[in-house]
């Protein structure tokens, strides 16, 4: 993987075939955790209100012409009716805890009541931004797709449009959050430990390992985890540098 650089198109970096192909995978696996922890199944496909389900009196009838008792009410029932649950679905995996966190640690009133308020609205928002990273990694498919490998043998870079770039960054945070729980990574400290050791092993030349077995999987997966920072972190710093690059003359820097 080489850094991102800022070019005409967007910003420009080049994965290996199978980074792409990790990350597309991982970044779908985190967006359909979302959609389960988050209790996004209970709404259709196009996201829009639909008709009951329940078993009783309106199946099959629009809510308009087929209202419900309050006491039949299920949680489908008012999330297709009001667009939120009746009760917020709390997380049960400690990484989906990770992407939706309580909004207050001390008040369980206040972070229930504000999880049933937003949580659809910013689980929807995460497994958009996911999927849309993992498309924008696919590799072309089919008989008349370019060769995995470009000009020179170089593999074709990834661009990451402009407008883009936010997303693609935040994307990458939330695959490398659920690594992290996954890998039981809690301190800065101890990524900071992590990232060393792998980037010794590859200055070193030593391949990571195919996630066979329980070590061999850690190392894959911890491998994973710095190629997502790596990426994040080249992509933040051309960002910036851009950004200060557009800055008027005189104005603030932001230091001192």
């Amino acid at each position: 993987m080489t850094p991102f650089r800022a070019m005409r198109r967007g910003y420009e970096a080049r994965f290996e075939p199978v980074e792409r192909v990790v990350l597309a995978r991982v970044a779908r696996d985190v967006a359909d955790m979302l959609r389960e922890e988050a209790g996004l199944d209970l709404f259709p496909d196009d996201g829009v209100p639909g008709l009951s389900t329940h078993p009783g009196p309106g199946k099959g009838q629009a809510w308009a012409n087929g209202l419900l008792a309050p006491d039949e009410l299920t949680d489908a029932d008012l999330a297709r009716l009001t667009g939120v649950t009746g009760v917020g679905r709390i997380p049960t995996d400690p990484a989906a805890r990770r992407l939706l966190p309580d909004a207050s640690k001390d008040d369980a009133d206040v972070a229930d009541e504000f999880r049933r308020l937003t949580q659809n609205d910013v689980a929807q928002a995460k497994v958009d931004r996911l999927e849309a990273f993992a498309a924008l990694l696919d590799l072309p498919t089919g008989e008349d797709a370019p060769s995995p490998l470009g000009r020179h043998g170089a593999p074709p870079p990834v661009r990451v449009p402009r407008e883009d770039a936010e997303q693609f960054a935040g994307a990458l945070t939330d695959v490398r959050l659920v690594i992290a729980e996954r890998l039981g990574l809690k301190s800065d400290e101890q990524v900071m430990q992590l990232t060393d050791e792998i980037m010794w092993d590859r200055q070193a030349g030593r391949e990571i390992p195919v996630a066979t077995d329980g070590r061999a999987a850690r190392r894959f997966w911890s491998g994973v985890f710095v190629a997502a920072g790596y990426a994040q972190e080249t992509l933040m710093d051309v960002m910036l540098s851009e950004l200060r690059g557009r800055r008027p003359p005189g104005a603030p820097t932001g230091s001192g």
